[in-house]
């Protein structure tokens, strides 16, 4: 396998939507060599899967139920097994998408939704399954015949979905992120890592900067990221190291240096004693 490619949408041309919505099979069928292998996305995606079946996310395969909603964020790894029948919906946007209407409530979904926090997808009931998909329709329907305001119409029904997301994954794990200063606390801390990720912050610098201090965040940490912060530091930089040596143009060296490491030597030992492979062993075994 080759580098893992990284897919925009609409890119920076303002005059579009910059969302949209297609059927789950037919769009994999039409794009299946690069659906079906590892991908990511500068764009946030939410997957309905109609039917039950298999999807792979940061290097582990989930097997799901029927009307299970993904919620992928921006730069995770996924694709779509050919095992599965893959029916559903595909709903694409970016950022922009939802600042132009209402730029608070993004950082909203990104704390409550595209958090990377427990699992990455929910499980609808059959009257959730029925709202979601006459709501879909009428998206589907703004979008084909563009009549007056169907950019903040479409939005405004994308929007009812994603608020319904948010509640049953705060019913799911018994919280509500929106007024639940603790989650925001965790889900911004594991925000703030990706973007130190070529650092090396101990924990009283990501306390200092988060406005807390480091016994409470330790206990924020445990709570909701089920582990010591140095653990989830070391987890996300790890991944990060995997995610950048699936491209294959990027040396192991420049991968190590990336991540702020002084000598590739330090890097192959911290990454071969968090996951028992060296870079290069890894390579070969995912790629």
């Amino acid at each position: 396998m080759g580098e893992i490619k990284r897919y925009d949408l609409h890119k920076d041309d303002f005059s579009k939507l910059h969302f949209e919505i297609n059927h789950a099979k037919s769009y994999v069928d039409e794009n299946f060599k690069d659906a079906s292998i590892p991908h990511r996305h500068s764009y946030y995606q939410v997957i309905w899967f109609r039917k039950a079946g298999r999807h792979y996310i940061d290097y582990n395969i989930i097997d799901h139920p029927e009307n299970t909603v993904f919620f992928i964020n921006k730069n995770q790894i996924h694709y779509f097994c050919k095992n599965s029948l893959n029916e559903g919906f595909l709903f694409h946007f970016n950022d922009e998408f939802i600042n132009t209407h209402n730029p608070q409530i993004l950082e909203r979904f990104t704390i409550s939704i595209f958090n990377e926090i427990g699992d990455n997808y929910i499980t609808l009931s059959e009257s959730d399954s029925k709202k979601v998909g006459l709501i879909t329709s009428f998206i589907e329907a703004e979008i084909l015949y563009k009549d007056a305001n169907y950019r903040e119409q479409s939005y405004h029904h994308f929007q009812t979905i994603l608020f319904l997301i948010e509640r049953l994954r705060n019913k799911k794990h018994n919280l509500n992120p929106v007024t639940n200063s603790n989650f925001t606390l965790a889900a911004t801390f594991k925000k703030l890592i990706f973007q130190r990720i070529n650092d090396f912050y101990s924990i009283d610098d990501y306390a200092n900067e988060l406005n807390t201090n480091s016994k409470t965040l330790t206990a924020v940490s445990k709570e909701y990221l089920l582990d010591t912060p140095a653990n989830i530091i070391k987890e996300l930089k790890l991944l990060e190291a995997k995610r950048m040596l699936s491209n294959q143009n990027l040396s192991i060296k420049e991968v190590a240096y990336s991540l702020g490491f002084d000598e590739p030597t330090y890097f192959t030992k911290y990454f071969k004693k968090g996951t028992s492979l060296t870079p290069k062993e890894f390579q070969k075994a995912y790629l």
